[in-house]
């Protein structure tokens, strides 16, 4: 799975979701059917540890809000 920048999505990665409003750090990456069934999720994407929310799925099908890589 890559950003929409082309970088590949790794697990420890500091990304930015609501609109880059929200600091979070990648906690999972959700390629395959298997992984969807353990995690209970309808769709490939993302799992964000994030302050305000805990543990929350982005969808890489989410293109109006995407994760955004937060380099360095």
């Amino acid at each position: 799975m890559k950003y929409m920048t082309g970088e590949e999505v790794q697990v420890g990665d500091q990304v930015l979701i609501e609109n880059g409003k929200t600091k979070g750090v990648v906690h999972s990456v959700i390629e395959t059917p298997a992984q969807m069934q353990e995690w209970g999720v309808d769709e490939f994407g993302v799992l964000i540890e994030s302050a305000p929310f805990g543990l929350v799925f982005w969808p890489s099908s989410e293109v109006d809000d995407p994760v955004v890589f937060k380099a360095g």
